[in-house]
């Protein structure tokens, strides 16, 4: 098999999860259409902003044969190989732009402004960035790790790949330079706070305002204040999702909730709904932690499974698949569990369902309905009177006493 049968084998494999186009260039970058059947030039003229000439240039010059991942400031990706015959360069090929995230129209716009295109144009690369592919990072560096062992039948890891180079920022600090006193007291409020977390311990409030009172998020100039509310939070997240593990949290239920809070900081409209958020978050975590602390005297398949209702809490679960996750039967599950946990798996799986309920509650704009939706109750009348008989409240009453605002 030669490269050429490598790389067509490789782009119809991407093309299977992704439309990303696998371009070819000679040594002094002209485009090459006729040796991959794939490639078409028409995007080119509307991707001229990319501009990725000068930074494989740059890696060319360097002597660098290993792939250069190249992104830019509109968030676009793009990774390039090389092909070498001895000492002498052959080709180039860039399979690219892919986005990591999805760039808002807004930022797009401001760049083609600047560039100050016709309108015809500017449709053109509107319609062209709309179907540009969402790609994880961590799925890019494979595919630059796969790419390269097509051109030179050589394996590397992620760890041998090349980054472009950023343009100089401010000159770098001196070891003396930050030893300033900006965060007098913020380490030790921030370990009281992570250590209440561990324990479980109701009064971490407290030791959130401390730490709060200390420090307002890492010192870093943004104009858009929302977006630093949102990376405080997410800072705030990671360290406690850490904290609970060592809590005794599982950390797949600890990850996943990490994952889900993530999300819903990043769709947060505003200041008001971060730090809810926030607070609904710190509260969750530290419930688990209790009820991990509560677990001590639980065997170990009746324990994972308690942690595997805690991941897969949103999913409709039923006693036969839980049975099964366990490795009982189902009537011997059923009597395990409720004499060690104290309550039968159905109620168990409501009480919990209910507790994440009061979260979503308290901490989200979330409708009831939605809610309903999200925890798999069957019909919103069932989730309503499950509710009340626990709470001895409605949840439309039980948000309007406990709403963070």
């Amino acid at each position: 098999m030669n490269i050429q049968d490598k790389l067509d084998f490789f782009q119809q494999l991407i093309y299977c999860s992704y439309n990303l186009t696998l371009h070819s260039y000679d040594p002094e970058l002209i485009l090459v259409p006729d040796k991959l059947q794939n490639i078409s030039a028409k995007d080119d003229g509307a991707l001229v902003l990319l501009n990725l000439e000068e930074s494989i240039h740059s890696h060319i010059n360097a002597g660098i044969r290993e792939p250069l991942f190249i992104d830019n400031h509109l968030g676009l990706i793009w990774i390039v190989a090389f092909e070498y015959e001895n000492h002498t360069l052959c080709g180039v090929y860039t399979l690219g732009p892919a986005y990591s995230a999805r760039n808002s129209y807004q930022t797009i716009k401001n760049e083609l402004d600047r560039h100050n295109l016709s309108v015809n144009i500017r449709t053109k690369v509107f319609r062209l960035f709309d179907q540009i592919p969402v790609v994880p990072i961590s799925q890019l560096f494979q595919y630059a790790v796969m790419l390269h062992y097509c051109i030179t039948g050589t394996k590397i890891t992620t760890n041998d790949i090349h980054f472009t180079e950023k343009t100089e920022k401010n000159p770098s600090y001196s070891n003396q330079d930050f030893l300033m006193e900006d965060h007098p007291g913020v380490w030790m409020a921030e370990q009281e706070l992570m250590n209440m977390l561990r324990e479980g311990n109701p009064n971490y409030l407290t030791a959130l305002a401390r730490s709060t009172s200390l420090s307002s998020g890492p010192h870093f100039e943004l104009k858009d204040s929302l977006r630093q509310a949102k990376s405080t939070a997410i800072i705030l997240l990671t360290l406690c999702s850490r904290a609970a593990i060592e809590g005794g949290v599982n950390p797949s239920a600890a990850y996943t909730l990490n994952d889900y809070y993530m999300q819903t900081i990043e769709d947060s409209q505003n200041i008001a709904e971060v730090s809810n958020i926030c607070r609904s978050m710190l509260e969750d975590y530290v419930q688990r932690v209790q009820q991990e602390k509560a677990k001590k005297n639980i065997s170990g398949p009746i324990k994972s499974i308690c942690d595997y209702i805690a991941v897969h809490i949103r999913e409709k679960l039923s006693i036969a698949q839980l049975a099964a996750q366990a490795g009982y039967t189902e009537y011997y599950f059923s009597h395990k569990f409720k004499k060690e946990i104290g309550c039968s798996v159905a109620e168990y799986l409501k009480l919990e369902k209910i507790k994440q309920a009061k979260i979503l509650l308290s901490g989200t704009k979330m409708s009831i309905q939605e809610i309903c939706d999200e925890l798999s109750f069957g019909s919103r009348s069932y989730f309503s009177s499950s509710f009340q008989k626990e709470t001895g409240i409605s949840p439309s009453e039980y948000r309007a006493k406990n709403i963070k605002r």
